[in-house]
């Protein structure tokens, strides 16, 4: 189970995101700057959520130091309309939040678990973007869609779904572009963000695993050791998810290098409410 740190005093929107992430996360709630810091410093936190009214710092020197030592944690923005300016959030989002959710627009519990989730997974499906370059538009949406859905338990069937088409028609348009079939394309997806997490040094094999459905740490070293010859913490110590990304693009023929792939990728600007 992952942990997810939030600065947010507002009790109602701390009760939606505690409803949203039981079972799946961990929620842990400060209501100040330095406890927040506190609670990231001390503990493997998958993805922080912080509302800009209680951030409340004069600058964002310090958001930008959390942004440099925090690289792997997803960042949601949570605000209100109109108690925080559009300047602030324009601000915020110079420094590397992964998505915006707006108070009682669009933040019931069950899309509050996908704004996280997906904000998880984003920052290394773009890394996954760059190295796919001129790949076929079904292929390489596929495999981006099973980064950004690796928190879910995708299906072949699901992941035809989701791209508008038949399994079977999916199945043949990946064997064109020399990708492995949808289920082993799914297993890739979720190393890849399994290989994100283990960059953060604090994380334990047992809990990434659970994280991400494998049915148990065994059975999430064993994946490793199919796909790619290598214990999880063989894979911390090769660069994570720049190794798996890297060994992914060799097996679809893209040549990709380590070198092609900078150790931290340049995050953009994502809103998704």
């Amino acid at each position: 189970m992952g942990i997810v740190a939030a600065l947010l005093s507002e009790r109602l929107r701390q009760n939606r995101l505690r409803t949203a992430l039981r079972e799946r996360h961990q929620l842990v709630v400060a209501t100040g700057w330095t406890e927040f810091l506190e609670v990231c410093d001390s503990a493997p936190v998958t993805a922080a959520v912080i509302d800009l009214k209680d951030y409340a710092l004069p600058t964002f020197d310090e958001l930008r130091q959390f942004r440099l030592r925090h690289g792997s944690t997803a960042l949601v923005l949570y605000i209100a309309v109109p108690s925080v300016s559009v300047q602030d959030v324009f601000e915020a989002g110079r420094f590397g939040f992964d998505a915006m959710v707006v108070a009682d627009q669009g933040d019931d519990p069950r899309a509050l678990q996908t704004v996280i989730e997906r904000a998880m997974a984003r920052g290394v499906g773009e890394l996954l973007r760059k190295g796919l370059g001129a790949t076929a538009p079904t292929a390489r949406d596929a495999a981006l869609a099973c980064v950004a859905r690796a928190h879910e338990r995708l299906s072949p069937e699901k992941l035809a779904r989701l791209l508008g088409v038949r399994r079977r028609a999916l199945t043949e348009r990946l064997g064109r572009a020399g990708f492995p079939a949808p289920q082993r394309l799914i297993a890739w997806g979720r190393l890849i963000v399994a290989a994100r997490l283990l960059e953060d040094a604090d994380r334990k094999v047992d809990a990434i695993a659970m994280t991400l459905d494998f049915p148990s740490g065994s059975a999430f070293r064993n994946t490793c050791q199919r796909y790619l010859g290598a214990t999880p913490q063989e894979v911390r110590a090769r660069g994570g998810a720049d190794y798996v990304v890297g060994a992914f693009l060799r097996t679809i023929g893209h040549g990709a290098r380590e070198a092609d792939h900078p150790r931290t990728a340049p995050r953009s600007w994502n809103l998704a409410v």
